[in-house]
């Protein structure tokens, strides 16, 4: 992959960022019932929280949404696009994260994914993130500094 830009989105961007949240979660909406529909809300995403995107040569690489909750830097949502997965385009952005978790005294990350999404676990655990619970089908993670 080539370098990589990193640019705040506007609300100019939420329809490239409502494509490249449902085309990354596209395959696993298939195949997990109750995964819930993240597109919606992103013009308020965008000017609550944090909304940093990754550009590539060939476009949107992936987005990452997240919020400050005191000590905590939440991860709202993370999301690559297909043609960039397995490129390390989310382990930049969450190091993106965690510079200005970092920076603004946080002392931990949270997320939430879904239990079935074994692959994205699996990329999390290998980022240093913990499972902290499981409870149904949402595992709450966390990647403590």
């Amino acid at each position: 992959m080539a370098v990589i830009r990193f640019t705040d989105a506007t609300r100019d961007d939420v329809e490239a960022v409502t494509d490249c949240i449902r085309v990354a979660y596209a395959k696993a909406r298939k195949s997990i019932d109750d995964l819930p529909d993240v597109t919606g809300g992103l013009a308020q995403d965008i000017a609550d929280h944090r909304v940093v995107l990754a550009h590539c040569d060939d476009g949107l690489a992936g987005v990452i949404i997240f919020a400050q909750l005191g000590a905590v830097m939440k991860i709202v949502n993370l999301a690559v696009s297909p043609s960039a997965q397995g490129q390390g385009v989310a382990g930049k952005l969450l190091s993106y994260a965690e510079a200005e978790a970092r920076e603004a005294g946080c002392t931990h990350m949270e997320l939430r994914t879904h239990r079935l999404m074994k692959d994205t676990r699996a990329i999390y655990a290998h980022l240093g993130w913990i499972e902290a619970e499981v409870a149904g089908n949402s595992v709450a993670m966390r990647k403590n500094f």
